[in-house]
């Protein structure tokens, strides 16, 4: 019997989710990463956080499997856990492997069964926000899900959510689910919501093909309902790829909601749309999902106010793929009509902004702001192999206002846009690597 667990990489936000609801389910869970506490980790013990990775963090007895994050095959195969791991004949599982065999499975004892009714959100876009809105109206209607996210939802203070009053007979499991390195692959849903399907990952898919073909088997594993945006191309084509899927399906874009949020942009009225289907398939009342959803604050990092700095306002967003860029910009504008806005964005992935290189600069030379100062880009899993450079995407989008300039490295930032704030002023953090944290010390040093 699978008892302990070792976590390799628990400071990320998936991961350190997925190791707090193994605790709550009744795991021993340690972990470790280069730097294990940050704000993912705050509720562990320090005991359970260990820096570094040693191949002395698997010689406990109780360590059964070792959960790791997918990149670590790529990035690092010769690390001491796995070496270590293969050694001792450890399990190594990535961590949306272990959520799927083991977290979302039905429940069975001497004592009581369990079902899990799994509700797997996922798309190119739009999937963090729409799993909080369905955990969120779940909770409000006393259903009490359990829910993994890649976000901080702010009533929670965690990316993550267990269930509090144990029923006998189901639990609500809400859960976000990734295309990447095919990861949702390893979940069997009872609903599927998918937002949109464009093409991103390059790292890991070779077209757009085969990005709709990996969709196209997470659907088709869906247990009952599939809740999905059939107006966006790729969701329509992926879904017409065979001639049924054996399930109902609900198109959202037929009916989208038509009362106000309190956060801004028309994808977010998309994304609401999807989570009130979401709650009527569930039984909840109309009227109380509508509360719900006209209650919802948003979560962690989608256009998330953080503070003011020389009396303007400072917020942080993790769009990083151009459409994602577009829609939020957009938004930012409509909100603030009249208010000068600048734009810290920082690239993410060397693979990335070379594959859509095209889509950035034709984004970045609509985009309705006044200013963007580009950051170098943040290389995440991949090592720079002269691919691209931010200076290029700077140069091609060249505009004549001069609205587009390269900031360089993160650790010189600061000292550069300082001087170009001035009261009054937006200022948007857009990345998924540095943004988040010169935001809030933007904030902090104020």
């Amino acid at each position: 019997m699978v008892k302990g667990v070792h976590f390799l990489g628990i400071g990320g936000s998936g991961a350190s989710a997925a190791a707090a609801i193994a605790q709550a389910q009744g795991f021993e869970v340690t972990g470790c990463d280069l730097e294990p506490n940050n704000e993912f980790t705050i509720k562990f013990k320090k005991s359970q956080l260990l820096k570094g990775h040693s191949a002395s963090h698997l010689k406990s007895e109780n360590v059964d499997i070792l959960a790791v994050t997918p990149a670590i095959f790529s990035l690092d195969p010769h690390n001491p856990e796995l070496m270590e791991a293969r050694k001792l004949g450890i399990p190594v599982i990535t961590w949306q492997q272990f959520v799927g065999e083991y977290l979302t499975k039905d429940e069975q004892s001497s004592r009581a069964s369990r079902t899990k009714i799994v509700i797997a959100v996922t798309g190119t876009h739009g999937k963090t926000t729409t799993t909080a809105m369905i955990a969120k109206l779940l909770e409000d209607d006393g259903l009490d899900p359990t829910v993994l996210l890649g976000a901080i939802v702010p009533w929670w203070g965690t990316n993550y959510r267990i269930q509090r009053q144990k029923v006998d007979d189901r639990q609500y499991f809400v859960v976000e689910a990734d295309e990447f390195n095919d990861n949702f692959l390893h979940f069997k849903p009872d609903i599927v919501v998918v937002t949109n399907i464009e093409m991103d990952h390059p790292e890991y898919f070779k077209d757009f093909q085969a990005v709709k073909t990996s969709f196209k088997k997470f659907l088709e594993s869906t247990k009952q309902t599939i809740v999905a945006n059939l107006s966006d191309p790729g969701v329509k084509q992926t879904l017409n790829a065979q001639t049924r899927f054996g399930n109902s399906i609900i198109d959202y874009s037929q009916h989208l909601i038509d009362f106000p949020l309190q956060i801004p942009g028309e994808f977010n009225r998309w994304n609401a749309s999807a989570a009130y289907q979401v709650g009527l398939l569930l039984g909840v009342q109309p009227l109380s999902v509508k509360k719900s959803l006209q209650n919802f604050s948003g979560v962690g990092r989608r256009f998330e106010y953080i503070g003011k700095f020389k009396g303007a306002q400072v917020y942080s967003d993790f769009g990083h793929h151009p459409t994602e860029i577009k829609v939020t910009l957009e938004a930012a504008r409509q909100k603030f009509p009249d208010e000068r806005i600048l734009v810290v964005y920082q690239p993410h992935m060397f693979s990335r902004t070379k594959f859509l290189f095209e889509e950035f600069v034709k984004v970045f030379k609509g985009c309705p702001v006044d200013k963007v100062f580009m950051l170098d880009i943040y290389p995440s899993r991949e090592i720079d192999t002269g691919l691209v450079t931010s200076q290029q995407l700077v140069k091609a989008i060249s505009h004549p206002k001069g609205v587009i300039i390269y900031l360089g490295s993160s650790s010189e930032a600061l000292d550069k846009i300082k001087p170009e704030i001035k009261p009054g002023d937006i200022v948007f953090f857009m990345g998924a690597g540095d943004t988040d944290y010169l935001a809030k010390k933007l904030v902090n040093i104020s």
